[in-house]
């Protein structure tokens, strides 16, 4: 694993968790959303690369800063799968549902209920990337040496 690569998966993870912001946005907007995100943390892109790598990362980042990231992570799909829960069928999870973005009508008043959650979601993204973003700078302290 190489400094250029941690700093690009990091970099990506960024992106893309604030991308999967936009999405739950739309989605209050009352917007179709092809392709939402993954309820499990394992399964979303950013997870894939965290949990697949997790002793590479720990090492090179350290084990306090990646329990951190690993932890706000897990917020972050804990929080979204509330929102996820109001607007789909959970029960009826299917790849269709993945692929195509199938809503269920919403009520007014759980269309509020993911908004409260939403508002969570804003500020456990801010924190995610808060604490990617000193993941990124201590990586980039770091000497060629640190890295295989």
């Amino acid at each position: 694993m190489t400094k250029l690569h941690i700093i690009h998966a990091i970099e990506s993870a960024e992106s893309y968790h604030e991308e999967q912001l936009q999405k739950v946005s739309m989605l209050l907007e009352g917007k179709k959303i092809k392709n939402p995100t993954p309820l499990s943390k394992e399964a979303c892109n950013f997870g894939k690369w965290l949990y697949s790598e997790a002793k590479d990362i720990q090492k090179i980042i350290g084990s306090q800063f990646y329990d951190n990231i690993e932890l706000m992570h897990g917020f972050w799909h804990t929080e979204y799968k509330k929102i996820y829960e109001i607007f789909y069928d959970s029960e009826k999870n299917s790849i269709m549902t993945f692929l195509f973005g199938n809503r269920k009508n919403v009520k007014p008043e759980m269309l509020q209920r993911a908004k409260e959650y939403y508002q969570e979601l804003q500020e456990i993204t801010h924190n995610l990337l808060k604490a990617l973003n000193v993941s990124k700078r201590r990586v980039l302290a770091l000497g060629e040496s640190s890295f295989s």
